[in-house]
């Protein structure tokens, strides 16, 4: 309600009492109980019936603060949707997109079976203003899709993250987030984990473990996501010959398999959670969930089991395997620095020895994501040396001064 609307009000709520301002309580009500099955054009709201009560109310506030009493305030978070997180709205425009082809009554109810909306889904008026603010209240046409499924197992891999239930940490309840990969031959989940940030180390943590596990695969398919389209994971995967594909902003459709699987998730194993739960609890009682229930369970797309099929396909195709070394190596986060003339470099805040050789060159300096404790110096993509943090005072102890010969200042010195 803006400012015009809600004095317009106020002289509606003026109006209506007026008549009966100087008399008695008992006159008053009587008037108000006169009128309250009339209707009466409130500005921003259209026709609505008053209660006496209300009327009563308004009289009151008017005699202790004026007119400013009955004037509606203006709410400060005007244009927000206070019953709509920012999370919520985002979950709610993405499903939206991808289911932009019905009307927004059978989206609602939608939302509703699905869970979309939380445990108390705000009404359908809400959620049509929400939409039209958005231009995403119209049911739109959609280009059909070509279903499809690769051959083998590894032929394709499909990631994508997915906003779980709220865990119990040392910094209280925080949101847990998986990220699952599927692959698309057998519907396997050849990585997930619950995390609590949406980023590219939890991307790793999960890619690595699952590489380590099923081999490499052909292609990753992700969406275009900051966690996912980094220059980092990108050069990663291109050292492994690993091809890595993009999908178009909001388009969940053509990630439909590992959007089927987490409606699944929160069908078969999120309704069984507990309110109260940790990180790893919930992790353990994922990972058992997935490899009792899901992958041994019978799966309407490929009319089998997912172990099935996974079986069968890596008997008569195997996959490329890697050493973890050599992977870990892949997934080393790049950085350049200027060697001191000192022989030393910095790194977040810490100065590390450099051979001499280096001094006045940029070098390239790789470690492991998350964890400095390792750094090493590459050259034209092959490691050179590791390099370690500066120990002034173990630079101190073995320091010794260059000798300078015994020079005389007697005359019988001179020439």
């Amino acid at each position: 309600m803006d400012k015009k609307i809600a004095e317009a009000v106020g002289l509606l709520r003026h109006q209506i009492i007026s008549p009966v301002l100087m008399d008695s309580g008992q006159s008053q009500m009587k008037y108000f109980r006169s009128i309250a099955d009339k209707s009466f054009d409130v500005p921003g709201k259209g026709p609505r019936v008053i209660k006496a009560t209300t009327m009563k109310g308004w009289l009151n506030k008017y005699k202790k603060h004026g007119f400013k009493g009955i004037v509606p305030n203006i709410r400060g978070d005007q244009g927000a949707y206070r019953k709509l997180s920012s999370e919520l709205q985002n979950q709610i425009l993405e499903f939206r997109r991808s289911n932009e082809e019905i009307s927004v009554v059978r989206f609602y109810k939608k939302c509703v079976e699905e869970n979309i909306l939380g445990p108390r889904p705000v009404c359908m008026a809400t959620l049509r203003r929400f939409l039209s603010a958005h231009d995403l209240a119209r049911p739109r046409s959609v280009t059909s899709r070509r279903r499809f499924e690769m051959s083998i197992f590894g032929e394709l891999w499909t990631g994508d993250f997915m906003h779980g239930p709220q865990v119990t940490t040392s910094k209280g309840l925080k949101k847990a987030i998986l990220f699952a990969v599927i692959d698309d031959h057998s519907r396997m989940i050849v990585g997930f984990e619950f995390g609590l940030h949406e980023n590219t180390i939890h991307v790793e943590e999960v890619l690595k473990n699952a590489l380590l596990t099923h081999g490499l695969p052909d292609r990753i398919y992700l969406d275009n996501g900051a966690s996912f389209s980094s220059h980092y994971l990108a050069r990663a995967c291109a050292n492994l010959g690993i091809g890595i594909v993009h999908s178009k902003p909001y388009d969940s459709p053509s990630r439909g398999k590992i959007e089927r699987f987490f409606r699944t998730v929160r069908e078969g194993f999120l309704i069984e959670i507990r309110e109260t739960i940790t990180l790893e609890e919930l992790n353990e009682l994922f990972q058992r969930w997935v490899r009792d229930d899901y992958h041994k369970s019978f799966h309407q797309g490929i009319r089998g089991r997912p172990v099935d099929r996974y079986t069968a396909s890596t008997m008569s195709y195997p996959r490329k395997r890697i050493d973890i070394n050599l992977l870990n190596e892949h997934f080393m986060v790049g950085l350049e620095r200027r060697v001191k003339k000192d022989a030393t470099v910095s790194l977040n805040g810490k100065l590390y020895e450099v051979p001499a050789r280096f001094i006045g060159q940029a070098v390239e300096l790789r470690h492991v994501q998350g964890d400095d404790s390792e750094i090493y110096i590459y050259e034209d993509d092959k490691r050179v040396t590791r390099i370690t943090q500066l120990d002034a005072v173990a630079n101190g102890r073995s320091y010794s001064p260059s000798r300078v010969e015994h020079i005389s200042l007697t005359k019988g010195d001179r020439k």
